[in-house]
């Protein structure tokens, strides 16, 4: 048996995507029981896979409700196969979870019906922005003549680039004034290259990497 805080002193917590990840997720798992054990809160949000064991450790020394949200499940981020050892993180973190916070409710019922979590602490709560005025205009953007439409994010599996370069190819089917723009890396952007020029879009899609 290790004493708490040599244990702490022992971890080394980089915070960074490490080879060895589930060492990492251990490490802040113990820094996160220190932090929650040597503070005053009233809830502990911890969001996907990566801080579920930290957020299951502060609920269990702290008796505080323990939310966890849910961006995407690993079925998604592999295409359907998911790793047993992620799955094992996030069914614990769901299951010692008060209230789970899913992104839609496609995420939602991926929650029920392969995590088998009963809905009735489940909640959909969309990503969104807070609207603001700002000062543009309109003539110039009325008559502009050439319509941009932006992919912003990571290019791989889970974020559907695919389905972009699918739907721009749609939609220049119906209109020629719009131009498609992917910005970002990944390792899905070779492919995205590959598919755009097979799909002969390349005057009208421009990579920002």
């Amino acid at each position: 048996f290790q004493p708490k805080e040599d244990l702490l002193k022992s971890v080394k917590f980089t915070g960074k995507y490490n080879p060895d990840l589930m060492t990492e997720i251990h490490n802040f798992s113990v820094v996160g029981e220190h932090i929650a054990g040597s503070n005053k809160f009233d809830v502990i949000h911890a969001h996907d896979w990566l801080t579920f064991p930290a957020g299951i450790l502060a609920r269990k020394i702290t008796g505080k409700p323990l939310v966890v949200h849910v961006h995407a499940t690993d079925f998604d981020r592999s295409g359907g196969n998911a790793n047993p050892d992620v799955y094992k993180i996030e069914k614990a973190g769901m299951e010692a979870a008060d209230k789970i916070i899913t992104v839609s409710d496609h995420t939602r019922n991926i929650v029920r019906q392969k995590y088998g979590i009963d809905t009735s602490k489940i909640v959909t709560v969309h990503n969104g922005v807070e609207p603001f005025n700002v000062s543009t205009n309109k003539n110039n953007c009325q008559n502009k003549k050439v319509r941009t439409v932006t992919f912003l994010g990571r290019i791989t599996l889970q974020k559907g680039p695919r389905y972009f370069v699918e739907v721009a190819q749609k939609v220049l089917e119906k209109m020629d004034n719009v131009q498609f723009v992917m910005a970002g890396s990944g390792d899905m952007l070779n492919p995205m290259l590959d598919l755009v020029n097979q799909s002969k879009l390349s005057d009208k899609f421009l990579f920002h990497l």
